[in-house]
């Protein structure tokens, strides 16, 4: 086999690899809020509970085979099945790409032992983003192993700094906690949850600290860029938007309904927030950290020129 067919052979198996850890997710992302076990019983469909075949379990494939359908009882199954698995895939082989090529006996050691390590991290982001975006918390089972993770990894990886990662930890978590006690005194209620300090100090120490202002200015941007559409949408549909709700449905969410009654809060506009930092991480992971700089140069050049 050529050095040519060699490389593409591998990309392919680092798409389905990471597919197939896709797979996996998908059964944490709707077992793991529940309490249940991510390992048994084994995938079977939500509806019927028959047991899901080994040749109806191929990652990617058999969704499409299948129609997006059980084959027992028919019921569809959500097409985000489907999108988590290409999504494992594709990053998967992006981070193959970046880390592990080209081949030689160095990317071998070191760059397949990063890539390795980063995928704990990217794969770690989507479970959250999908698990925060249904139920509105991030669970510690991922947020705190990826972080343990992130740092000793960079510990022992030659081409990684563990006393950045270290760092980075900190910083994020510091910030965010620090985020949170401000939005406490002032709001009287939590303003930022600690499942997304925690998955901040998860940023940071895969990213380190230099990259965590691009992360906050990128994720509140596209947060309120989100939040805008989804708003506007449902004045001109009338369908209530699942990514917004107030602070009086979030108590309500989590059984704290008589929170409103004691305090006498107002209710205010809220958003899960972890999908958003999430997705800016993968931003900085692929794009750099840097882009902060020439991001606030153009909108700087662009209002003085308004002016």
């Amino acid at each position: 086999m050529g050095a040519e067919s060699l490389i593409t052979t591998l990309q392919w198996a680092a798409f389905f690899w990471g597919a197939a850890w896709g797979s996996f997710l998908n059964v944490v992302i709707y077992r793991l809020p529940e309490g249940l076990s991510v390992v048994t019983p084994g995938s079977h469909c939500p509806q019927c509970e028959s047991p899901v075949r080994w040749y109806d379990n191929i990652p990617c494939l058999s969704y499409f085979i299948l129609r997006g359908r059980c084959r027992n009882c028919q019921e569809p199954f959500s097409v985000r099945y489907a999108l988590i698995e290409i999504t494992c895939g594709v990053l998967s082989l992006a981070l193959f790409r970046s880390t592990a090529l080209p081949l030689s006996e160095e990317t071998l050691l070191s760059g397949m032992g990063t890539w390795l390590w980063l995928q704990v991290f990217v794969f770690g982001l989507v479970a959250i983003t999908f698990i925060d975006l249904k139920h509105l918390f991030i669970p510690d089972e991922i947020s705190i192993s990826a972080m343990v993770i992130g740092v000793a990894g960079a510990y022992a990886l030659p081409n990684m700094d563990g006393h950045t990662a270290a760092l980075g930890m900190g910083a994020g978590l510091g910030f965010m906690l620090a985020v949170a006690g401000l939005g406490w005194l002032v709001y009287r209620r939590e303003a930022l949850g600690l499942g997304d300090a925690k998955l901040m100090g998860m940023i940071g120490a895969y990213l380190g600290w230099k990259a965590l202002p691009f992360v906050l200015f990128a994720s509140a941007v596209q947060a309120l860029v989100a939040v805008g559409i989804t708003r506007a949408w449902s004045k001109l549909t009338g369908v209530e938007s699942d990514l917004t709700l107030t602070t009086e449905e979030l108590d309500a969410h989590f059984g704290e309904e008589d929170r409103y009654e004691e305090q006498d809060l107002e209710p205010r506009l809220v958003v899960p927030y972890g999908p958003f930092l999430a997705l800016a991480a993968i931003e900085a992971l692929f794009f750099g950290s840097d882009s902060i700089w020439w991001l606030a140069e153009w909108m700087a050049n662009k209002l003085v020129g308004g002016l």
